[in-house]
């Protein structure tokens, strides 16, 4: 794999949460987290939450995590295989 791409920062977390008519607090407390600042951090794009928040993201916006983080997945699927570039 290809170590001198670009880290991606968009993800779909706040579509997803609009979509699902929730409000942060709202997830907040789905997920278990007490501080509004991570959350914001994860759908800004400046953190990525550890993989059993990110499953708990998935399941509280019941929508599958590889959705959540789409442009990541696409990226490492590529980079995995290649040959198979999306066009």
């Amino acid at each position: 794999m290809s170590h001198d791409s670009k880290p991606i920062k968009s993800n779909q977390i706040r579509r997803y949460r609009e979509k699902r008519c929730l409000r942060q607090r709202d997830v907040l407390k789905l997920v278990g987290l007490q501080h509004p600042s991570n959350l914001y951090r994860w759908e800004t794009g400046d953190k990525i939450p550890t993989l059993k928040n990110a499953l708990k993201l998935s399941a509280a916006l019941q929508c599958p995590v590889e959705l959540l983080f789409l442009d990541q997945f696409k990226q490492i699927r590529q980079e995995m295989y290649p040959e198979r570039a999306e066009q």
